[in-house]
């Protein structure tokens, strides 16, 4: 009895071991999994591979960060194209909305932070991030196909909610979930937009020898 006992030992120290091993592999295997989950717009869906991206000017940086929803909320138009109308709309200021998945954007927390401590656009005193410029570029398939140019902008609101079974948003594997987003609204000073592959039709055929 003690001679297989003897026996059984080996077999069940061996045994243990094995299950040691499979258990830190397993949990090994999961922390490299979170730590390398994709990250920006290639998570998610978008209609015909249109999404935006964006690119902030500071004074001393300039960062580029994946959004998923860019909004314009102001009208660059007034309530007609013609007239005094549409000269009233292009002095109004230039708004817009951001939003994206709580991430790694420290600048723009910054500029959040200090707006909210210095008081924000209207603040007498000035600080690194009261005013900065932004591009928004709607890129598809790695093109942009139409651009924004906001110039002097300032954070005006910035709010965090959860989103729960958004289907039509914030969806990866087929499956819903919860998603913490992070809302900001900017008022600039300036505004721009171009069409880049407008702009390339045009200069390829300026260029464009008189024979070809």
């Amino acid at each position: 009895m003690n001679t297989q006992n003897v026996k059984k030992t080996p077999i069940i120290a061996a045994l243990v071991i094995v299950a040691v091993a499979l258990i830190v592999s397993l949990s090994q295997t999961q922390i490299t999994a979170a730590q390398s989950a994709s990250k920006g717009n290639n998570v998610y869906v978008f209609g015909e591979g249109v999404n935006p991206q964006v690119t902030f000017t500071f004074k001393d940086a300039t960062v580029t960060y994946d959004f998923q929803l860019f909004d314009m909320t102001s009208n660059l138009f007034g309530n007609s194209a013609a007239g005094s109308n549409f000269q009233y709309a292009r002095q109004n200021s230039p708004e817009f909305t951001l939003a994206r998945i709580v991430g790694s954007t420290p600048y723009l927390h910054a500029a959040v932070d200090q707006s909210y401590h210095y008081g924000g656009r209207l603040a007498s005193q000035d600080y690194p991030f009261k005013q900065f410029d932004v591009t928004v570029e709607l890129n598809q398939a790695g093109s942009s196909q139409k651009t924004f140019t906001y110039k002097d902008c300032s954070i005006t609101n910035y709010k965090v909610n959860t989103r729960t079974d958004n289907e039509e948003g914030y969806v990866t594997g087929g499956k819903s979930g919860f998603a913490i987003v992070e809302t900001y609204n900017f008022q600039c000073n300036g505004f721009n937009m171009e069409s880049p592959e407008y702009n390339a039709m045009t200069a390829e055929k300026q260029n464009r020898k008189p024979y070809e």
